[in-house]
Order: C-alpha cells, then sequence, then structure tokens
C-alpha cells in the first residue's frame, strides 16, 4: 500500500476517534465558597442571659462561617440553641443547630477547623440558653 494513502487512514482514523470523544465536562455552578473556609476568629458569650443572645453581629454583605463550638454549663442541666435572624437578639429567627441538651459534667463540643455551617449575609449568629449557667464559645469565619 502506498505510504501516502497510509498515513491518511492512519489521520482519518485519529480524527474519528478524536471526533468521537464525549464533549469537555464543565463543573457545576458552585454555591458559596469554592475551597474550605478555616476559622481566624472567636466569639464568646459569658454565662447569665437566658433569652437570644448575639455571639456575631451581622454585616449586610458578609456571611458568617461556624468552624466549632464549646457550649458549657455550671448547672445540672440545659439546654441551648443556635438560631441566627436580625437585630442583636435574633429577630425573625431561623434554627443553625437544633435544640441539644448540656450539663456540668457534659459540655458541648464540635470543631472541625473549617466551616461546616453557615449563616446568609446580613444575618446575626445567636445562642439560645434555657438555664443563666451556660457560657458559650464558637469559632468562626466572617466575610
Amino acid at each position: 500500500m502506498n505510504p501516502q494513502i497510509k498515513l491518511g487512514l492512519i489521520l482519518l482514523g485519529f480524527g474519528i476517534c478524536i471526533a468521537l470523544l464525549p464533549p469537555r465536562v464543565e463543573a457545576e455552578n458552585v454555591v458559596g465558597p469554592s475551597a474550605q473556609v478555616l476559622c481566624n476568629k472567636v466569639a464568646n458569650v459569658a454565662a447569665g442571659p437566658t433569652s437570644a443572645t448575639q455571639i456575631v453581629a451581622g454585616v449586610a454583605t458578609q456571611s458568617i462561617f461556624v468552624c466549632g463550638y464549646q457550649v458549657s454549663n455550671t448547672g445540672t442541666t440545659g439546654l441551648f440553641t443556635f438560631i441566627f435572624g436580625t437585630g442583636s437578639t435574633c429577630t425573625s429567627p431561623t434554627t443553625l443547630i437544633t435544640t441539644q441538651n448540656v450539663t456540668s459534667t457534659a459540655p458541648a463540643t464540635y470543631n472541625v477547623g473549617v466551616a461546616q455551617m453557615q449563616v446568609p449575609p446580613g444575618a446575626t449568629l445567636c445562642v439560645t440558653p434555657s438555664a443563666a449557667g451556660i457560657a458559650t464559645t464558637i469559632w468562626f469565619s466572617q466575610f
């Protein structure tokens, strides 16, 4: 067989193989940061309040990213919930973490080093302790 015809057939076969490849797959739209969010801030609420209390103030164009928390109680039993909403008492609240039990012998702790929860831009993050002995610490980032 003529070498030029042979080369032409090889190139034709190669072209057909490329034409049969599936189209390039594009990444799906990403909601929120496309990389892990590391937390570089800490906020505390001292023991005392028993109603919705601000932990981190909302900023109109910034989300709050929560990496972890520790909730302790000097009393024998108590409950807490993390909520977000508007203003310093989280008006019109939405639950971020459902009601959890915390006792003097078993603090509630969750910390993974990267954000696992996100509060929408402009919303304030609050804690709602059920007992005056409950104190809260959270690790977060806000941007």
